[in-house]
């Protein structure tokens, strides 16, 4: 593909400082001067002047309708969605909060976030009723919103026509729960405005939960400025300028109560006049379908997510050509799994390469990245612009370049704080000695000379033998190369003795022969007499599948045994 013209963001972007979302999407996408398809669902396209209409529309609800104010908080309790979207704009437009939960929470945990963030109300597909009513009738004037997964696959001009799931409404009215309508919202203050509350940047946009990945998860706290830099810093690297708006596009696969989905994915996408295709769920055929139907210029995912379109029989094809960028983030990339992705995207004529990177959502989770232009392989790139990263040890002092200690970062992306109950600001951030604030992030990594950070380990999963610390990204990344393994990860386990020992797990790949077991185990033994005797696996038990979290990372910890635990089997 023949390389686009590139210039840096920074030329056309307008400055953040002090907007709310709302206003940074304005000004990033008024010099378009025709309107354009800002989103696409299920094929179907909704033009920038629809997605505003439906915005103001849904202020207008909340200001003069639920009479909220400025620090409210309201749920949304839904998959990737352009209703997600509408209402994330009209509740910032307004300095409201969007408290964005996961939609395969369990009633009680759906429950919980709400009460713990005072959200005025909850949005939710009516499939969700089922499950839910008792919880949702459980909350006391709770204001309750459904849509239905059809509503914005169809036209514009239909879509205020379409009516909930009678069943799950047959449900609700048992439950004696007052449900309104998505859109019969839209078309009640179809056309209207409210006044916007403007330069309100500063204010928490969003409360979003931590990955779960330590095991503990936190209401974070993101403010739009922190929002609008992290995107900033996402789209300063490059982007075609010979391009009509809505032209190109990014499919959004990845959750948007996610960090990295909402600022990686969606907030990028909006401001970069770009069309964004959201997917309720990661499924690869549906991908694949998107990506044949549009000129997708980047993709975005975590490893998981690339191994399966890797592995689907149409994922080669003429349509990857317009891919120019493709990140990776969540979770560790084998170097063979880069090469693998590399070959076939140039086989196929696509000029991009699988760029690792790094974050947290403390700190809007796209924080250090590789590019094209200034890559290091095994490495997740290097801090963004208005960002820094450093390497502390264990009294918060920086470290020479080379020597593992903890990740941390500074910058204008960090997060207020968590939620606190008591109302706390800046809990869970560092103030050093000068005054400046880091998030800590409790991952173990190095930095060299040129700032590129090397992601070592979370140090919850570091396996302590003897005093010497077990790394087991450099166990697995030894292995993955081998044909007859799909996945493999190594955890802290106990011998019969109680003494730690560093304990494998594998999946077979699948034309790997279970009969050849013992000498699959053999060669996994003979690859990692390379490595020093505390890191070599001294129990290896083969599973169908590694277990992962809601965010498809690897859920080391399900895996993990403590010393209150058998080490039998």
């Amino acid at each position: 593909m023949e390389k686009l013209p590139l210039f840096t963001m920074d030329e056309v972007l307008p400055d953040y400082a002090d907007m709310n979302l709302y206003e940074f999407l304005l000004a990033c996408t008024s010099f378009h001067k025709d309107d354009y398809p800002m989103f696409q669902f299920k094929l179907t396209d909704h033009m920038r002047s629809e997605f505003l209409e439906d915005v103001e529309a849904m202020a207008v609800y909340f200001k003069e309708e639920l009479k909220m104010e400025p620090g409210d908080a309201y749920s949304l309790f839904i998959p990737n969605s352009i209703e997600e979207v509408v209402m994330l704009f009209a509740l910032n437009k307004i300095g409201c909060i969007a408290n964005l939960i996961h939609p395969l929470f369990p009633p009680e945990a759906m429950k919980g976030s709400v009460e713990y963030t005072k959200s005025k109300g909850v949005l939710l597909y009516d499939m969700f009723i089922h499950q839910h009513a008792q919880a949702l009738a459980e909350m006391k004037d709770i204001d309750i919103i459904v849509t239905t997964p059809v509503l914005y696959a169809a036209p514009v001009a239909k879509k205020y026509f379409i009516r909930p799931d009678e069943k799950a409404m047959t449900v609700a009215q048992a439950n004696n729960l007052t449900v309104k309508f998505f859109g019969d919202i839209l078309k009640k203050y179809q056309g209207q405005k409210t006044e916007g509350l403007f330069r309100s940047g500063d204010l928490v946009a969003v409360y979003m939960n931590g990955g779960g990945t330590t095991g503990v998860s936190r209401t974070i706290m993101l403010s739009s400025t922190a929002l609008n830099a992290v995107t900033k810093n996402a789209l300063n690297a490059a982007t075609p300028c010979d391009y009509k708006a809505g032209e190109l596009c990014k499919i959004l696969a990845l959750p948007f109560f996610h960090a990295y989905g909402l600022c990686g994915g969606l907030l990028t996408t909006l401001f970069s006049g770009w069309k964004a295709v959201p997917m309720a769920r990661f499924e690869a055929d549906e991908y694949i379908t998107y990506l044949k139907a549009n000129k997708c210029y980047e993709v975005i995912g975590v490893p998981n997510m690339y191994r399966k379109l890797l592995a689907h029989p149409e994922f080669k094809g003429e349509h990857l050509k317009y891919v120019r960028y493709a990140f990776a983030g969540g979770d560790y990339v084998p170097l063979d799994f880069l090469k693998k992705f590399n070959d076939i995207m140039a086989e196929c004529g696509s000029e991009a390469t699988l760029m690792p990177g790094y974050g947290l959502t403390e700190c809007g989770a796209v924080n250090c990245i590789n590019m094209p232009w200034y890559t290091k392989p095994g490495t997740v790139g290097r801090h963004l612009k208005t960002t820094k990263a450093a390497i502390f040890d264990e009294n918060h002092n920086e470290v020479p370049y080379g020597t593992i200690g903890e990740i941390a970062f500074t910058g204008n992306t960090l997060m207020k704080g968590y939620l606190m109950p008591d109302g706390r600001l800046g809990e869970g951030v560092y103030t050093d000695k000068d005054g400046k604030k880091w998030v800590l992030t409790g991952d173990l990594g190095k930095m060299d000379e040129e700032g590129f950070v090397t992601f070592m380990a979370r140090q919850k999963r570091v396996i302590i033998i003897s005093g010497y610390n077990v790394f087991p990204a450099d166990i697995e990344n030894l292995l993955m190369p081998l044909p007859f393994l799909a996945e493999c990860c190594a955890v802290q386990g106990y011998d019969d003795d109680e003494k730690p020992i560093v304990r494998l797990y594998i999946v077979l790949a699948p034309d790997a022969d279970a009969d050849k077991l013992d000498e699959y185990k053999q060669i996994i033994m003979d690859k990692c007499s390379t490595l020093d005797r505390f890191s070599i696996p001294r129990d290896i038990r083969v599973i169908d599948a590694l277990p992962r979290t809601r965010l498809e990372k690897v859920d080391f910890l399900k895996l993990t045994q403590t010393r209150t635990e058998t080490s039998k089997t």
